[in-house]
């Protein structure tokens, strides 16, 4: 049996619905769960299409997911990072791997063969230090 990769999106907007449609294409990866606050945003949307369970509050996904291989997060709310940092370390999560934002955007640059990386819609993220 192959290795396989769990992964939770948080931002279903102008970052997350690209990622989603690109992660979406790979066997290898499970979707477990797509938050955001904007229930009709297109990737909700396509996460509802596709059976993956969608959370309005970002908190309750990361608690639903448990010990995710990869959490997402590019919501663009600075005080997020900092909670889900605290509920990982109550909760002793040494497992999960936080994906900021600009590594999402390299994936979605690969994915869709740009010749560029695409722009930042979260000029102010400064990743899980901040």
């Amino acid at each position: 049996m192959s290795e396989s990769l769990s992964i939770a999106i948080i931002g279903a907007g102008r970052t997350g619905t690209p990622l989603l449609r690109d992660l979406l294409q790979y066997d290898y990866i499970q979707l477990v769960g797509v938050a955001d606050h904007a229930t009709q945003s297109p990737g909700m949307q396509l996460a509802r299409e596709h059976k993956i369970p969608c959370y309005t509050d970002p908190m309750d996904l990361v608690k639903a997911v448990g010990n995710v291989d990869i959490l997402v997060e590019v919501s663009g709310d600075s005080a997020l990072k900092p909670q889900i940092k605290q509920h990982y370390e109550e909760t002793d999560n040494r497992h999960t791997l936080i994906m900021h934002d600009l590594i999402a955007r390299l994936i979605i640059s690969l994915c869709d063969k740009r010749d560029h990386l695409i722009p930042t819609q979260h000029p102010d993220d400064a990743g899980i230090g901040a």
